[in-house]
């Protein structure tokens, strides 16, 4: 075989054609080795790790060093242009700065805000709010305040004029070869990622009735795949022929902006900057804190579903609206959200929404399956109370600045306990956080439904509605729409409930009582009303104020009160009691009793068994609690003679 040499290619190919190839050659490397020089963050790294140079210019808070971010991150051969893009070659700062992406500062106006106007602090937490930790205060008098410009901070990953999750920025800087392009493909394909819920809501009606968010008013329609940031019109004009007033794409674009902040992203959840590991620590697995939005405010991720809607809380105080609830159980153990809702089949993003107490109590489970209760949720007897929203109302009020017909009047704060227990769509029974909704100027007449409805009849969620139907009589905003929004509650579990507060024999009765905290409309003042279940139906009694409500110049009632005019239409025709044999309830209820004092009276002399008798008893003792009738399990047997 004749070696492959000049000689040979020049005996088989003209002149020309070998210069050809060889400048071909020539040219694809000098494009690889300048790509490879123009990736580089050397300047980045020459201009931000001078500290001295820094502290002249007033910018001493931003040096950094290559083995600072790698440390921090996590990631041991990151360079600055992997995450922020911009040019690490350029020695002049604004040629360097171009195109980088920098955290998103969401101003009360809709608008992008300038950071260094505020702070140019690092974004690390600060205050005693954990909440609001992440967002910069001034200090006066020895406290710190938040800006009140300052709504949200969104991360890098986000469109700066839309505020949705960009799977074009992620592309080029999370998702780039060699880090995580698996992850956002699969992430781009999940409920989460697509938005999948919100964006089925093309009107206030359709597809499975009104909700507490509003419809997607500009969002993009619903598809199996996350491709583009970008706004679409394609419900507005359908949601225009809805009403009364007028209401335009700009009006339009405002409201979807803010509902866009709470749809998440990868650096939402993964991006952890903390005290103690530094502005640029990651965290592979997420915590708790980052599914509630890692102390960025009340309305992203979720903290606007979870804490403000449901009612719900996991990690407790600071982190529930109005702050204080206490934790949940498993947080207090240091269980985390994701070891429970796990990573589905679709893989990155795909967090399964149903958990199940089986995966570390199954013996407890399989009690409880035999038991008399064994058509509730576990949730029914472990969660004592639920807060967030207790009323909304949507009227005429200011979005983003300037005058939309489509505020969410929803800051009515407070709480109400103990829930009610209704059954789901497979006739389970559950805890429900239930709350009286309007909407004003509404064109179309719509009448009740015929019962109530489940939004995902699959069994997705379990989740409901009631619509009321429409209302014309009041002295502004009319038509009036009006729905319960029945969403189920899974958190925060804690002991259980007692028997007498589901067993009253009169009903189920909940007590709601409020704040209104918003900041148009009137200001603060509190209310009450009691959410009742019983064999005459579901409704909302003795809604009313309980101090005085002083509006605000150019508001009136109807736009954020609406229920003043309406206090005693919410109703749902039914049967909505809890049905007992009355000799079944007091043979259950005296064993209960008994058991419950037999078992406080062996808890404390537990310091009397071995480590094998401790652990039979704890095993037994959880069976019993949740069956009562194994009782027999435990050594003495227990009777309701006791």
């Amino acid at each position: 075989m004749k070696s492959f040499t000049l000689g040979y290619l020049s005996s088989h190919f003209s002149g020309k054609l070998i210069i050809f190839f060889i400048f071909q050659a020539v040219l694809l490397f000098s494009l690889l080795g300048y790509r490879s020089w123009k990736d580089s963050s050397t300047e980045c790294v020459r201009c931000h790790g001078d500290k001295t140079a820094l502290e002249k210019s007033g910018f001493q808070e931003f040096y950094v060093t290559n083995e600072m971010v790698r440390t921090q991150s996590k990631h041991r051969y990151i360079e600055c242009r992997d995450c922020h893009l911009g040019d690490g070659r350029a020695e002049d700062k604004e040629k360097a700065h171009k195109g980088m992406l920098k955290a998103v500062f969401v101003g009360e106006d809709g608008s992008r805000l300038n950071r260094l106007e505020y702070t140019t602090d690092p974004l690390l937490p600060t205050g005693d709010n954990r909440i609001y930790e992440l967002l910069p205060k001034v200090e006066e008098a020895g406290y710190l305040y938040f800006y009140e410009d300052i709504r949200n901070i969104l991360w890098h990953d986000r469109d700066p004029d839309t505020f949705n999750f960009d799977p074009e920025i992620a592309e080029k800087t999370c998702s780039k070869k060699p880090c995580h392009p698996n992850e956002l493909e699969q992430f781009s394909k999940t409920v989460m990622g697509i938005n999948y819920r919100q964006r089925f809501m093309k009107n206030w009606i359709e597809p499975y009735g009104p909700h507490n968010c509003g419809p997607s008013f500009a969002d993009l329609p619903p598809g199996n795949e996350l491709k583009s940031a970008a706004l679409s019109f394609n419900n507005t004009e359908e949601i225009m022929k809805s009403l009364n007033v007028p209401f335009t794409r700009e009006q339009a674009g405002a409201k979807q902006k803010f509902c866009n902040v709470c749809h998440a992203g990868c650096l939402d959840c993964h991006y952890t900057p903390s005290n103690e590991e530094g502005v640029h620590s990651f965290t592979k697995i997420p915590k708790s804190e980052s599914c509630a939005g890692f102390g960025r405010g009340t309305s992203i991720c979720h903290p606007g579903a979870m804490q403000s809607r449901r009612g719900e809380t996991y990690i407790g105080g600071d982190y529930s609206v109005p702050p204080g609830m206490t934790p949940d159980v498993h947080y207090e153990k240091d269980i985390h959200c994701v070891d429970c809702h796990l990573t589905g089949e679709k893989g990155m993003g795909d967090i399964e929404r149903k958990a199940t107490c089986r995966d570390c109590h199954i013996e407890i489970e399989e009690a409880h399956g035999r038991s008399i209760h064994k058509n509730m949720d576990c949730a029914s007897c472990h969660i004592a109370e639920l807060r967030g929203y207790q009323l909304t109302v949507w009227g005429p009020g200011i979005v983003a600045k300037q005058p939309n017909p489509f505020k969410k009047y929803s800051l009515y704060y407070g709480m109400q306990k103990p829930p009610v227990l209704l059954k789901d769509q497979n006739g389970i029974w559950r805890p429900y956080k239930i709350w009286p909704h309007s909407l004003g100027n509404f064109k179309y007449d719509i009448p009740p439904s015929s019962s109530v409805k489940f939004r995902w009849p699959e069994g997705e969620t379990a989740d409901a509605y009631y619509i009321v139907g429409t209302f014309d009589d009041l002295p502004a905003n009319n038509k009036h729409l009006l729905w319960f929004q029945i969403e189920q509650a899974s958190h925060p579990y804690g002991r259980g409930r007692e028997c007498e507060s589901c067993h009253t024999g009169k009903g189920q009765v909940s007590s709601s009582s409020w704040e209104f905290y918003d900041n148009y409309g009137a200001e603060p003042f509190k209310g009450e009303h009691r959410i009742v279940a019983d064999s005459k139906g579901l409704r909302i009694e003795g809604l009313k104020n309980t101090t005085e409500i002083k509006r605000m110049a150019g508001f009136k009632t109807e736009d954020f009160a609406s229920w003043l005019h309406m206090r005693d239409r919410w109703k749902i025709p039914g049967d909505f009691s809890i049905k007992v044999d009355v000799k079944t309830y007091e043979k259950y209820l005296s064993l209960t009793r008994a058991l419950k004092k037999e078992l406080e009276k062996r808890d404390n002399s537990l310091n009397k068994l071995s480590k094998k008798q401790l652990k039979e008893y704890k095993f037994n003792k959880g069976i019993v609690l949740h069956n009562p009738d194994e009782s027999s399990l435990l050594n003495p047997p227990v009777t309701a003679d006791q």
